[in-house]
């Protein structure tokens, strides 16, 4: 059944690829935006699993002309948008004082990344699609033992003893879709989305499905990026609505836990009888804007992504600016 489901949704995916329209004819958007997000488990009082994710992002029409945005699928009539980001993750196991290897929990693993991307936006049809290729690295490369360690340093929370454990380096190459379709829209107030991504790569191969919700006073979803385009004269200045959705993945494969397609011989790491195929994932926030600025918090909480592991929850803090 999980089969035949993952193959429906691929044949929709590649439709939707199929139906784009070359680069040269597209409509592209005069919108320039810069924002980046803070994820860390601090903010929920845990320090463990995924514990910390730096992301920033810059969105200009210039860079359009990033050879990337051939392999990016976009949708036809459609205000187009065209970024680059930079992104940090970091995983731990749930103790990160034991200076011992943990065969059991969750390795350590730093990944670092550069995406390129383009969010294709039409707002009649209350579509977008988001397309996005990462390349860098999984592995000590990253950086995420000295990020860490600087964090923990800062806040005084202790020294974390395991990264000569992590995950050796890997080359991160990972290409990924997410398509958000309105469902029930009242102008200025609600509107209810589906939400689906698909991640296909040497690093996270799932699926997922979901839902969201926003409300309170607020812009169309979909005439904008994150924050509102000026081209729509009539949207609000002033945004501030509560937002929350929920999620379940499919997932056929995670280097993160999984330790790269061929993992070290001399540490262990899950094999695929030993991750859970099926993880839900919930969320919750708030989001201010006025005018060119924003800023925006977020409580995510996970279920067990492996056999022995446990539910986990982490903070997001985001701010954004319209340049």
């Amino acid at each position: 059944m999980k089969k035949a489901f993952l193959l429906f949704i691929s044949i929709v995916f590649c439709q939707l690829g199929l139906s784009a329209k070359k680069l040269d004819s597209l409509s592209y958007t005069e919108h320039k935006e810069f924002y980046l997000h803070w994820d860390n488990d601090l903010f929920l009082f845990k320090d463990f699993y995924y514990t910390q994710g730096a992301f920033f992002y810059y969105v200009n029409p210039s860079l359009r002309k990033n050879p990337a945005n051939h392999i990016l699928f976009r949708l036809k009539n459609a205000d187009n948008y065209y970024g680059l980001g930079l992104i940090q993750e970091i995983y731990t196991p749930k103790d990160i004082t034991d200076t011992l290897l943990n065969l059991v929990d969750r390795p350590y693993a730093g990944t670092l990344f550069l995406r390129s991307f383009s969010v294709s936006s039409n707002p009649k049809k209350l579509l977008k699609l988001t397309s996005q290729f990462d390349i860098g690295v999984m592995g000590p490369l990253a950086g995420a033992y000295q990020a860490q360690r600087y964090i923990h340093e800062w806040l005084d929370l202790g020294w974390p003893n395991g990264w000569d454990f992590q995950i050796e380096n890997r080359p991160y190459i990972n290409y990924n879709l997410q398509i958000e379709k309105g469902a029930i829209l009242v102008p200025g107030k609600l509107d209810v989305m589906a939400d689906t991504r698909l991640r296909i790569g040497n690093i996270h191969d799932d699926l997922k499905v979901g839902g969201k919700v926003r409300i309170g006073r607020l812009n169309n979803h979909f005439k904008g990026h994150f924050l509102s385009n000026k081209k729509y004269a009539e949207e609000k200045d002033l945004q501030a609505y509560l937002y929350g959705g929920f999620n379940l993945s499919a997932v056929l494969y995670n280097a993160t836990l999984m330790g790269g397609i061929i993992p070290p011989g001399e540490n262990h790491y899950f094999a695929f009888n030993e991750i859970e195929n099926i993880v839900g994932e919930v969320y919750g926030g708030i989001f201010i804007n006025y005018k060119f600025m924003g800023a925006s918090a977020r409580l995510n909480w996970k279920s067990k992504e492996f056999e022995l592991g446990e539910k986990h929850g982490w903070g997001t803090v985001s701010v954004y600016f319209r340049l």
